[in-house]
């Protein structure tokens, strides 16, 4: 009976072990070998992705060969992104592909074209805990709890202002999560009856002496609300509505107001065309200390910088930010803030592992802190390197989530054909009500009716 017992101990342990050892999962994707391996990389520009990207990685994994495809031709106004994106993976079989557009890679997803990098992210333990959540977040929603590729940076915008010219004129700063309407208000308060160098403006554009103003200020205001000028679905403008008049009564009253900036007729003909980049930064209202706030990207803290070094007779500007206007309804979202750097690996790739290990590269914090230093403007993904510049803070940039109501928008589908007319028509349409000349309901009939026009003009010359 000893014996038996003893025999049944044996048996049992030996079981156990068997089936320990069938539970133990196998890696899901194999370290790297010592073979050489070839990769493919579709990005927009060959060089850039070299000297960014390709020439380190390939000096630390120099088993693997790194050939690169351009998607540059593919963004040209007279073709279909997306059938152009299309004949690439086909053709080129890419086995990884850099997105510019959310809607490229929606469809990519769609499509079934791109791995889940869920589980390898786990296996790997590689850190996404240290990346700015709003931008993982939002890569995994368009993958409905996926992550189908990671992003390196992400862009957003915020209101600059000049510190120095509130305190001037005894106006309270702004705050992070203002309204377009307390904006407003807030740019009002600024004297509109200056002449020529006294004149100074509430707010104006990023950018000099912009002619198409009045489509600047609505498509900011429409935008942070969730209008679209277009249904991309539907293929119809869409601008004849009572949240789009509320939308062109406010850009309308700062036009009005004097508050916003408003060109002259024929700027072009007073001050001539700019000769050189120091015109170009002399014509930035902001730049010289003539506009009190502006909205723009992280990439003008640049403009900031290069002015500063290369204007001796303008007094460098004191400025600071604060989050882009907000919808009250939903005060925690930015319509600004959009993730269109993602990379990505194909579903159909025979090499994974080595795509994984450029893609775990691109993504590191080795590269994030890289970028830092070279890329200044550019805001990193990884939190470590989103705390300040020069003494600035950047929390305003990344303070809101991204607004789900900005980011689903198809805009891929509409011509590109089709923007410039329509900004022109709808600046040249606010400046008649401006003028009193057209009533606002007139003016937004014209938009919608013309507008759908030069959207069918734009679709048959797609076509």
């Amino acid at each position: 009976m000893l014996r038996f017992n003893r025999l049944l101990l044996v048996a049992l342990l030996s079981v156990a072990l068997l089936s320990g050892c069938s539970n133990k999962t196998e890696p899901l994707l194999p370290e790297l070998g010592k073979e050489k391996v070839s990769i493919k990389v579709a990005y927009y520009d060959k060089n850039a992705f070299y000297q960014q990207y390709g020439n380190l990685f390939m000096s630390r994994f120099p088993n693997i060969s790194v050939e690169v495809v351009s998607t540059e031709s593919l963004f040209h106004p007279d073709k279909d992104v997306m059938a152009e994106f299309q004949k690439l993976m086909d053709s080129e079989q890419p086995d990884i592909i850099y997105f510019q557009t959310m809607d490229l890679f929606q469809e990519a997803i769609r499509k079934g074209e791109l791995y889940g990098l869920n589980e390898i992210i786990k296996q790997d333990k590689f850190d996404i805990e240290n990346m700015l959540p709003g931008v993982t977040e939002l890569i995994k929603a368009k993958g409905e709890g996926t992550l189908y590729g990671l992003a390196p940076t992400f862009s957003s915008q915020a209101i600059y202002y000049n510190k120095d010219l509130f305190s001037e004129y005894g106006v309270p700063f702004p705050k992070d999560q203002m309204t377009w309407e307390e904006l407003v208000q807030l740019a009002r308060r600024f004297p509109s009856n200056g002449q020529g160098n006294e004149r100074i403006y509430g707010f104006a554009p990023s950018y000099p002496a912009a002619a198409q103003v009045g489509f600047h200020y609505l498509s900011g205001i429409a935008a942070a609300k969730g209008l679209s000028f277009v249904d991309p679905g539907q293929m119809k403008v869409t601008i004849r509505t009572e949240e789009w008049k509320q939308a062109a009564q406010l850009t309308v009253e700062g036009m009005k107001s004097g508050a916003f900036y408003v060109p002259q007729k024929n700027p072009a003909a007073s001050q001539g065309k700019p000769k050189t980049m120091e015109d170009v930064l002399k014509r930035n209202l902001f730049i010289t200390g003539k506009a009190a706030m502006i909205l723009s990207s992280s990439n003008f803290m640049e403009t900031i910088q290069r002015a500063k070094d290369t204007l001796k007779d303008v007094s460098p500007v004191n400025w600071e930010i604060v989050t882009v206007p907000i919808d009250p309804r939903s005060p925690n979202a930015s319509h600004a803030m959009s993730v269109s750097r993602i990379f990505s690996i194909n579903a159909k790739s025979a090499n994974i592992r080595a795509a994984w290990e450029l893609v775990k590269f691109i993504n590191s914090d080795q590269m994030a802190k890289t970028n830092y230093n070279s890329s200044p403007s550019e805001l990193p993904s990884r939190s470590a390197y989103l705390k300040e510049r020069d003494g600035h803070s950047l929390a305003s940039f990344y303070k809101l989530r991204p607004s789900e109501a900005n980011l689903n928008k198809d805009l891929e589908k509409i011509p590109r054909s089709f923007f410039p007319s329509f900004d022109q028509l709808v600046s040249q349409e606010l400046q008649q009500v401006v003028e009193e000349k057209k009533s606002l309901d007139d003016a937004l009939k014209t938009l919608q009716e013309t507008g759908q026009q030069e959207l069918e003009k734009a679709k048959q010359a797609k076509n």
